[in-house]
Formats: C-alpha cells, structure tokens, sequence
C-alpha cells in the first residue's frame, strides 16, 4: 500500500493553505515530491510533515508556475548545507529550461554549489521511469501551456494526480482503475466558462473524471480561498458526479493508496 502527503492544498492566491505539494515516502526512508508549492513554505511544510530534507531525493514538477515550481530554489539552498543530501529533478524539457532560467536570475551558483548532488531529469509524456519502488508515467493535461498529470504506481497500488487542468481525456486514461485520483477543482459548474479560461476544471469535472476513470477514491485539492468559493457547494457537485468516496484535502493529511 502507498502513502502520499498533502504538503500543500491551496490555489496561488490561498492564503489559508499552502499551495499545491504532495510528498510520497519511498523504500529506505527516502522521499519522492509531486510539485513545490509557492516558496519558503515548502521547507516549513515538510518540517511540520516529519519529512528530513535530505530524504527528499527526488521532484517532479508539473509545471513552471509559481504555486507549483517557487519552492524549488529555496529547497535546492537548503539542501547545500546538507552534504549527504542529493536529489533529482523532473520535468518536461520546457519547464526544465525554465526551473533553471529562474534559479540562474534569483539565486545564482547555488547549481555549482550542489554540484554532483543535483541532478535534472527530462521527462516525455507516456514514457514510464523507475524511481526506487515506484513507476511514474508522465501525461499531458490541458492548462493552456505545458503541463503534466503523474501516474504513480507501488507495487499494486495507484495514485494519479491530475495537475492544473481543463477537462482532459488523458486524465480519464491515465487514471482509468487507479485506487487514489488527486484532482484539481476550481469552481462550481456555475462558473464553468471562467473556469476554463483559466486553464482549470469544475468539481463536477472532477467528479466526471473519477466516475469515467473508476477509480477507487477522489480528493479534491488545489483549492480557492473560502472567501471566493463556497467549500460544501464542490464537494456536492463533485459527489453527485463521482457517486464515489470522495474527500477534500487538508495540508498535511495523508491518505493511503
């Protein structure tokens, strides 16, 4: 059975939670992150998670935007007074290019600092790769520039996070059986058109994915400020539409997959 952390829940402008991270543990104590929330809230997330910075050994990005890529600098700068820390990170070669774009104008060196410890990985939809004891597919979503949704197998148990998207078939595909779909939600269907054109998907949509997909449980994450949304509203219409267990997440809940 797998386990995942929810090190960060909100959408950028929350500021009621923190936004968007997700830590799955590996064999041997180590660590795999989904994403790196907005910024030096990523270092105290894992602190209050338990989770060592030096476990941390490996980080997919789903995308260059800032509530899912800002923690990756100040992570990288903890990381250089660590000497027997090293970690990985993946991305499609796009965001890649400009995770190290950002890290050369804001803090630049700390790649020569790290050295041999710091490693970047190119990452190609639908291509599966081996990190420890978990396989980990990359899929393109629909946010409006490039962005990918993970499919994380352990042993027989499956998580699939569905990064900033649109209604996509990919999600429906790539998460078809999975025990654990994690899914954005924006707003209600009420909003849909405004939720599109954010490069984002209803509850409902959500909801439909889950169904479509059937898979064995939905949490709803990235969420707007309660102030903006009505919280009760997207569990109900994400409800009606999965007909499934249903959750919405908190920072730092754990579910296992």
């Amino acid at each position: 059975m797998g386990r995942v952390i929810f090190l960060g829940t909100g959408d950028p402008f929350n500021g009621e939670r923190a936004q968007t991270s997700l830590a799955v543990p590996l064999s041997g104590g180590e660590a795999m992150m989904i994403d790196a929330s907005s910024g030096t809230v990523l270092l105290r997330q894992l602190e209050a998670a338990s989770i060592p910075l030096q476990a941390v050994r490996h980080l997919f990005v789903s995308h260059r935007h800032f509530d899912h890529a800002g923690g990756l600098a100040p992570l990288l700068v903890a990381l250089t007074a660590l000497p027997d820390a090293s970690i990985t990170v993946h991305a499609t070669p796009a965001t890649l290019a400009a995770l190290r774009e950002l890290l050369e104008l804001t803090i630049p060196g700390v790649e020569g600092c790290l050295a041999e410890r710091l490693s970047w990985s190119e990452l190609a939809p639908g291509e599966r790769i081996w990190v420890q004891d978990a396989e980990v597919t990359p899929f393109e979503v629909d946010h409006g520039l490039e962005c990918v949704g993970f499919r994380l197998e352990q042993g027989t148990s499956t998580l699939v996070y569905a990064a900033d998207t649109r209604p996509s078939p990919n999600v429906v595909e790539y998460a078809r059986g999975a025990d654990l779909l994690v899914h954005e939600t924006y707003g209600p269907e009420a909003d849909a058109e405004q939720t599109h054109a954010f490069g984002h998907s209803t509850s409902a949509e959500a909801g439909r994915a889950a169904r479509e997909a059937g898979v064995g449980r939905l949490v709803l994450t990235h969420l707007r400020a309660r102030r903006l949304v009505d919280l009760g509203q997207l569990v109900a219409e994400a409800r009606a539409a999965f007909g499934g267990p249903l959750e919405v997440a908190r920072d730092l809940d754990t579910f296992n997959f």
